[in-house]
């Protein structure tokens, strides 16, 4: 008769406590009880998370305009609620001549109230912030007014720039039948004159669709551009982009804007 060998008990146990007790350092089954974690995956966004979470205050600039486009010049903000209440932070903020602010502002939304320089009110805006470069304009109360150009800075590096505080005869977020021969636009500084308009006009003043600009006819007069329009602008929108190169006279840079004119079906020349 055979007789199967059998293990010692005692043997049999320790062999089982070796490999279940000690599981977390088994190999087969190391990735089961502590997966690995590659980094740049879900680890750097929680903790990215977090850190703004944590109630960090962030620096921005940016330029109020009304319905028009037109800046709302030594204006003044004021804010009437934030979702993320942060000591330290101004409840009042003053603009400059060009609609201008440089603020410290909390992550989430925060609505504010803006007044024009005689301290009518004019409307009402959210500005949403979600992350270290990363804001909008949430809502208005009027369609077209709000915050424009928002940039984010570091405390100690504050950017300077002009910015154009209106355009006349023609403004944004109108319509118009004649258009005209010649379009003023209005700086928040004293510009820098230009040794020739024309290559001025060419580097820093794109339309679309093109419209001839002619330098021999336009101007600069203290914070005034004059364009002269030897044509006529199409039908509907009509866009002038605004480019760095103009500068004032103390040095700043213009912030680039884009301004829209909208012309209808029966607009002309003047």
């Amino acid at each position: 008769m055979n007789r199967h060998p059998k293990l010692p008990t005692s043997l049999v146990l320790i062999c089982l406590w070796f490999l279940l007790g000690n599981c977390y350092f088994n190999p087969l089954v190391q990735p089961i009880v502590n997966p690995e974690v590659e980094e740049g995956t879900e680890a750097v966004p929680f903790l990215g998370i977090a850190a703004v979470l944590s109630g960090s205050k962030i620096l921005i600039t940016g330029q109020v305009v009304n319905a028009n486009g037109s800046a709302v010049a030594n204006g003044t903000l004021t804010i009437l609620s934030r979702t993320n209440q942060e000591s330290g932070l101004a409840n009042t903020i003053t603009l400059d001549g060009g609609g201008r602010f440089y603020q410290s502002f909390s992550i989430g939304e925060t609505a504010i109230k803006v007044f024009d320089q005689s301290g009518t009110e004019l409307f009402t805006f959210k500005l949403s912030i979600t992350g270290q470069g990363i804001a909008s304009l949430a809502e208005t109360s009027v369609a077209g007014a709000g915050v424009i150009n928002i940039e984010f800075y570091m405390e100690g590096s504050i950017p300077a720039y002009i910015d154009i505080a209106s355009t006349s005869p023609i403004v944004e977020g109108t319509t118009f039948t004649t258009w005209p021969t010649y379009l003023y636009i209005s700086f928040s500084e004293n510009l820098e004159v230009p040794s020739n308009m024309q290559s001025f006009l060419d580097a820093n003043v794109i339309t679309n669709p093109t419209i001839p600009l002619i330098g021999t006819n336009s101007d600069i007069t203290n914070n005034i551009l004059t364009i002269y329009n030897s044509g006529v602008g199409a039908i509907g929108p009509n866009t002038y982009t605004f480019g760095s190169g103009i500068k004032s006279t103390s040095g700043k840079s213009l912030k680039p804007r884009t301004l829209t004119f909208l012309c209808q079906p029966s607009c002309n020349g003047s």
